[in-house]
């Protein structure tokens, strides 16, 4: 009897632990197009639970163990992890990083290869055109109170700096000072450091490496009622 409940025991911690298994697996395909449960080499050398390969190495970076972050965008896409020569993005037949989670997959399927496999080269790429410009919208909520999101769209690449100023016009923080590739992106400001109730204004600018060209420049102001 004793030997049945134990036995009994082993096979509930067993099955409990396959599902957690199977729902963490499922968690992290389900974050790049055309992934699913089923699909573990994308992450793994040879399927889930053996050891990560480089696509998975960097995946790991953007995630945290039980998040629910949605990791695939312009710039991971944008990589290439396995360094055979073609972008994480073309390999999974979305070159833009424009995919998110719930969409409907990009380009064909047939035509998918392995991030995660050094050897993998695509037969054809799903042709984009860039179909991206330079713009600086409205940060959501405005007023805010304590923090909002400013969305931009660069239209090619470009070393990008977003700062933030009060109305004095003096520095107050860098949000992004980096190069980014053509895309939509989003940054957080969270109105910390003893800030006070009033006008500020955020500043986008995007330019050459060299910085002697800038593409674009656009200044917007927000609210912070506390």
């Amino acid at each position: 009897m004793a030997n049945n409940k134990t036995f009994s025991t082993i096979i509930i911690f067993f099955l409990l632990g396959s599902l957690v298994f199977l729902i963490g697996r499922s968690f992290r395909v389900s974050k790049v197009p055309h992934g699913s449960k089923f699909s573990c080499n994308t992450c793994h050398t040879n399927g889930g639970g053996s050891s990560l390969n480089a696509f998975g190495l960097d995946v790991g970076t953007k995630v945290t163990p039980n998040g629910s972050e949605s990791f695939w965008t312009a710039e991971f896409a944008a990589l290439d992890s396995d360094g055979d020569g073609f972008t994480n993005g073309e390999e999974l037949q979305d070159p833009n990083g424009e995919w998110r989670e719930g969409s409907n997959n990009p380009g064909d399927a047939a035509l998918v290869t392995n991030p995660g496999n050094g050897n993998s080269v695509p037969t054809s790429i799903k042709g984009v055109e860039n179909i991206f410009t330079f713009s600086l919208e409205n940060n959501y909520p405005n007023p805010f109170n304590p923090s909002t999101v400013i969305r931009y769209e660069i239209g090619e690449r470009s070393v990008v700096t977003l700062k933030v100023y009060n109305s004095l016009g003096e520095e107050i923080t860098t949000l992004v000072n980096k190069e980014q590739i053509a895309g939509v992106y989003e940054v957080q400001f969270f109105a910390n450091g003893g800030l006070a109730s009033g006008i500020y204004f955020y500043r986008l600018q995007a330019g050459t490496s060299a910085g002697s060209v800038t593409h674009f420049s656009k200044t917007k102001k927000m609210t912070l009622l506390l």
